[in-house]
């Protein structure tokens, strides 16, 4: 099937002369709640769709334009800050990479083993100045950035000195940072049968003080990662 990247100023019941079929749309592995639909062989997005891949629309009249909010970065990254494992996600600032998720089991003195996470990571440095996760973006509350979801939605508790370090790690123009960080389950929770988190955060703070220098170059700079798919 072929698509057309139009974005028509119509609404589904405009064109419900015509034969028109609906799609569930899905960008980067991430399904949206609006529907692409088809219209005598043609397929059209939404608006919504273009901005979740860094492309920013505006209607002024009769004109509609879009502008791309995003700086490419090569034929595996994509402007969208969602995706799948593996692939890259540029902000204008980091490159950011979820190489790898395993089950790992923690040492509790006195106790069982804690069933837990390893999500090794990849993060890029895409400007032209040395920075730390610190200077830019991360801020002072390093424990709250990284974020591992279960299906049910809970989240799982995030080593502090894995963070730490990381966090601090000052990474030159071009540099590249590769780091792993541990998640546990609560304390009691038995080693077998503990589910595969489907959803990796790394929240990221837009706002970064003048003095340092650089501006990401997408509105939300953070990166949610599917885990059950990879690109």
């Amino acid at each position: 099937m072929k698509w057309n990247f139009l974005i028509p100023l119509l609404t589904l019941g405009a064109v419900a002369f015509a034969a028109t079929t609906q799609l569930n749309l899905v960008i980067n592995g991430a399904a949206l709640s609006d529907k692409a639909i088809v219209v005598d062989g043609r397929t059209y997005v939404p608006v919504t769709a273009l901005k979740s891949l860094g492309v920013n629309a505006t209607v002024k009249g009769s004109t509609l334009t879009l502008a791309s909010s995003g700086a490419q970065g090569g034929a595996n990254q994509v402007t969208a800050l969602q995706g799948c494992m593996s692939q890259t996600f540029f902000n204008g600032i980091w490159r950011v990479k979820v190489t790898s998720i395993n089950p790992i089991r923690l040492p509790d003195a006195g106790s069982p083993d804690i069933p837990g996470w390893a999500v090794n990571l990849e993060v890029r440095n895409g400007s032209n100045k040395s920075l730390s996760l610190m200077s830019a973006g991360f801020g002072s509350e390093p424990f709250t950035r990284f974020v591992l979801v279960q299906p049910d939605g809970k989240t799982l508790k995030v080593d502090e000195n894995d963070v730490l370090e990381a966090w601090s790690k000052n990474v030159v123009p071009g540099g590249v940072m590769t780091f792993t960080l541990k998640f546990s389950h609560p304390r009691g929770t038995p080693l077998q049968g503990v589910p595969r988190p489907n959803k990796f955060l790394v929240l990221i703070d837009p706002k970064i003080p003048d003095y340092v220098g650089v501006k990401f170059t997408v509105p939300d700079p953070s990166v949610r990662v599917q885990l059950d798919c990879k690109s």
